[in-house]
């Protein structure tokens, strides 16, 4: 078990670095997007969602790669907390572009696995 846990932590240390990195520039993209191309539509929600992001999973993501880093007791709490955060808007999107006919294949595959990764640090909190 204690094999499968550290794979688990190595994980979800490069997921939390990725997501350090990524969430900013991907979600600037995002808003920035109206500005540089006004045929550019993004739905009120996802502006919402975007603001859940930086303000509950951004900060968290940058919380659990320091707490998984350092091996700090906390990391297993804000993991749950993070997965519970990111799954809900998942959950969200992914269920709007599955009632959509205008979802590509190459989009689900995207946010697919980032619900198994909030999925995955639920489960990592539980355990803990």
């Amino acid at each position: 078990m204690g094999r499968l846990q550290k794979l688990i932590n190595g994980l979800l240390l490069i997921y939390f670095l990725f997501m350090v990195i990524w969430t900013p520039l991907a979600d600037v993209g995002h808003i920035l997007g109206r500005y540089f191309c006004p045929d550019f539509s993004v739905p009120g929600s996802y502006i919402v969602l975007i603001l859940v992001e930086h303000l509950l999973v951004w900060p968290l993501c940058v919380a659990n790669f320091y707490g998984i880093f350092t091996g700090k007791s906390w990391a297993k709490k804000t993991c749950f907390i993070y997965g519970v955060g990111a799954a809900i808007p998942m959950v969200a999107i992914l269920s709007e572009m599955i009632r959509s006919s205008g979802a590509s294949s190459a989009l689900s595959s995207i946010y697919v696995p980032l619900l198994g990764f909030a999925l995955i640090s639920v489960l990592n909190g539980l355990t803990g």
